[in-house]
């Protein structure tokens, strides 16, 4: 008993959330009809990272390396690498269908325009390729302003990856629940090919979302939480994460990847457990 309450003290907040996550999904994949193919492979791969899970925190607790405490503190941020296009492939699990037309409705009634549609239409190919260096940006930011910050602000940082981890793990699931396919089936109607930008966002957004999305973007969602932290490990830059995020969010809609409603909610639902996500690890420090 006294070894298993050694292990479980050692244990971070971000520990939790990534197990409680691995351990969401395993459940869909044993239980849902709806998985099919690959679901040995899904079992096996869920399980060994319960394994490493494990493995890793009490090697952590015993060896206190600079290897192991790097890993423990980014490796949240690595296995998004497998979640992410994974959450791709398990959005009809529960439902066959994208819910598309229901949500158009919405955003037509909001927004005639349809501003994912005719913007596009009536922007330069270099407007629409610096409108998608914004949205690679979001891949950079995930971790760069927490990566440089790391040695002066180590426990922000800490908290920062388990807010993230636990907003972009929440809108997984919302995705799985509410799977929408996004506008992203017209850009080869309204988006040029591009030079840079356009075919690199393009492809890491088909290779990490397989083309699907949510009710609530992620981008969007996760954005709030990048700009919020990185305000707070950059002071002097606040304002300049201010208006990336709002940069981001019109871009996310110019570039046809998601609604106009998709991109608010996400940022309502991004609000929402981005404070969630505070109050918790403000319990479990």
């Amino acid at each position: 008993m006294g070894q298993i309450k050694r292990f479980l003290c050692g244990m971070l907040p971000t520990d939790w959330i990534v197990l409680i996550y691995n351990f969401s999904i395993l459940t869909l994949v044993t239980l849902s009809p709806g998985v099919k193919e690959n679901r040995s492979f899904l079992l096996a791969t869920h399980l060994f990272l319960f394994l490493w899970v494990f493995l890793l925190v009490l090697n952590t607790n015993h060896r206190h390396t600079r290897l192991n405490r790097w890993i423990r503190l980014w490796y949240p941020l690595l296995l998004l690498l497998w979640f992410t296009p994974e959450a791709g492939t398990l959005h009809h699990t529960l439902f066959s269908r994208n819910f598309d037309t229901e949500l158009l409705v919405v955003e037509t009634e909001l927004f005639p325009e349809r501003y994912y549609f005719t913007t596009p239409l009536s922007l330069t190919p270099f407007s629409l390729e610096l409108l998608h260096a914004v949205v690679l940006s979001f891949f950079v930011l995930l971790w760069l302003p927490a990566w440089m910050a790391r040695k002066r602000a180590l426990p922000l940082v800490r908290e920062y990856i388990f807010v993230l981890s636990l907003v972009i793990f929440s809108h997984f699931w919302i995705g799985i629940f509410l799977p929408i396919g996004g506008p992203v089936s017209i850009r080869s109607q309204v988006i040029p090919d591009g030079s840079i930008f356009i075919p690199a966002a393009g492809f890491l957004t088909q290779a990490a979302f397989r083309g699907g999305s949510a009710v609530t973007s992620l981008f969007a969602a996760a954005g709030v939480t990048i700009a919020a932290y990185g305000g707070k490990l950059f002071p002097t830059a606040r304002r300049l994460y201010v208006l990336w995020l709002f940069l981001l969010l019109i871009s996310t809609v110019v570039c046809s990847f998601h609604y106009s409603v998709s991109t608010i909610a996400g940022v309502l639902s991004g609000t929402v457990f981005l404070v969630i996500g505070r109050k918790l690890y403000e319990k479990t420090v």
